[in-house]
């Protein structure tokens, strides 16, 4: 591996762990079975990708779920079922960070949205003490940056913002694509598997 001297990392089952089943029984608890076939992490109604560029608000967001699924849901059904993937930060993982970020600058890109953003938030300081974002030089949320991966432009975007030369930078991801996209503009790449974790799978320096 070439010399790494910044690091962009990924949020969902990298520093974060998510679970789609667990979202996808709320929401068939709620009268929409099969509710892999609207969303997965690579493929889903428009609905779902306006959201993670913030082209729509939450309230936008709610009033779309229930005219594209005929339902007539209140926004905390659907809020707390859209949130129920939300599992919790993984503590060995963000103290290896929280260990090496004064060292290497480090960021985050994650394709996430305002809502599950209001929650996880708040979460890592309940349940970590501090401030999420406190641990990247800059964090990059595509809801924010109205880009999402695998948008090769979407990192381009984070390079020139940041002067990162991407040779020297790693990007951390659980998403295949995300890291072919990556990895073709040059970036170094970590694959973040299932049962790989970044405290004892990252090696730098």
């Amino acid at each position: 591996m070439l010399v790494v001297k910044n690091l962009i990392f990924d949020l969902g089952n990298v520093l974060y762990d998510i679970d789609f089943a667990k979202m996808y029984g709320a929401f068939e608890k709620l009268g929409i079975p099969n509710f892999e076939n609207h969303f997965t992490l690579n493929k889903s109604d428009q609905l779902f990708f306006d959201l993670e560029k913030g082209l729509i608000n939450e309230t936008q967001f709610i009033e779309g779920f229930n005219q594209l699924y005929k339902l007539n849901l209140s926004k905390q059904q659907i809020i707390e079922a859209w949130n129920a993937l939300l599992v919790g930060y993984r503590k060995e993982s963000i103290e290896w960070v929280q260990s090496h970020n004064e060292a290497y600058p480090t960021f985050l890109f994650s394709n996430t949205n305002q809502i599950h953003y209001d929650h996880f938030i708040p979460e890592f300081t309940r349940a970590m003490g501090g401030n999420f974002e406190n641990l990247f030089k800059t964090p990059y949320y595509s809801h924010k940056m109205g880009q999402r991966k695998p948008d090769p432009a979407s990192f381009m975007h984070i390079l020139e913002k940041e002067g990162l030369i991407a040779a020297e930078t790693i990007f951390i991801d659980d998403n295949e694509p995300n890291i072919v996209a990556a990895a073709s503009v040059g970036l170094q790449v970590l694959y973040l598997q299932p049962g790989m974790r970044v405290e004892k799978d990252l090696v730098i320096g």
